[in-house]
């Protein structure tokens, strides 16, 4: 989709290209290592780039680490909420400050590499789809995080009959547009982070996965806490209550196809277009145990 608009941001230096956007809550520790890093691969890369640091509510000295380091070059750039509104929202001030043609949003904990923005940016030139973005690969951690991202990642591809490896990563690039669409949903959601590659999906969006490599956290703590159970029943709520979004943008099949198609979605179409009539409930029945399959075996590293 859209490869020709794609086409035109190949070579461009006249404007800035790319906003790197990245919400932080309470990251003192780590603005400085993510300025210093995303602006030397911004260097490496050639490209007229910028970094949008949104300070979503902290109550340490992120904020005024962001304001230092926004005085000392002008390629950053601040954004402060007045309290803690989410990482969507986050993600929603910082587009909306931002001045790219391209966005890639990333973590502030520095799990993602700055460095990996490049290989993003690349594949998108190369490829040109609608979305670049990352697999995660941990390579040490507590095991319990690993064990909700893969069986978040399950749960998502079982329910929307997606095949992606890592559904639920917030490291990726596309054009603003596409970006401000995936953000566009009917009801609101605490945690639509973990939905960006179905919502994707779901709109008719082309995505690439990249591999790239997932550290442990350089400073502060992970808003999962010891244990993610909370987020857990949380995301899960959240995740049925989204399912049922994209089936109310969908037309409306028999009460039979809309429980079949609601529990067990094939991964036949390009994007959630639920067919009525009885042909495609037959078609849909026959594929619950191949898509359960298909969606059970392409798991990814986290």
């Amino acid at each position: 989709m859209n490869s020709a608009a794609n086409q035109e941001y190949r070579g461009r230096t006249d404007a800035v290209v790319l906003s790197v956007i990245a919400p932080c809550f309470n990251e003192e520790g780590n603005i400085d290592q993510l300025t210093d890093r995303t602006l030397a691969t911004f260097d490496k890369m050639g490209v007229s780039a910028e970094l949008v640091l949104v300070d979503d509510g902290s109550g340490d000295e992120t904020w005024a680490r962001i304001q230092r380091r926004a005085e000392a070059d002008p390629r950053v750039r601040g954004v402060r909420h007045a309290s803690n509104r989410g990482m969507e929202e986050g993600w929603r001030s910082g587009s909306q400050a931002s001045k790219g043609d391209l966005i890639c949003i990333i973590d502030a904990d520095l799990q993602n590499r700055p460095e990996d923005v490049a290989k993003l940016y690349k594949t998108y030139l190369r490829e040109l789809p609608d979305i670049v973005q990352a697999v995660r690969h941990l390579n040490e951690g507590p095991k319990r995080y690993r064990l909700f991202s893969r069986g978040l990642n399950f749960l998502l591809n079982a329910s929307f009959g997606t095949r992606l490896r890592d559904n639920k990563s917030g490291f990726l690039l596309c054009r603003r547009e596409v970006f401000a669409d995936i953000l566009t949903h009917r009801f609101d959601y605490r945690y639509f982070q973990s939905f960006v590659g179905v919502a994707a999906h779901a709109k008719g969006y082309t995505t690439i996965e990249v591999d790239t490599d997932f550290d442990q956290r350089f400073s502060g703590a992970s808003f999962l806490g010891q244990f993610p159970l909370k987020v857990s029943l949380r995301t899960a709520c959240e995740l049925v209550k989204y399912r049922v979004e994209v089936w109310m943008a969908s037309p409306q099949p028999s009460v039979m196809g809309w429980a079949c198609r609601l529990l067990f979605p094939t991964t036949r179409s390009a994007g959630f277009s639920l067919r009525g009539g009885s042909n495609a409930e037959t078609a849909t029945a026959e594929a619950v145990g191949s898509g359960l399959f298909a969606a059970g075996t392409a798991q990814g590293k986290l």
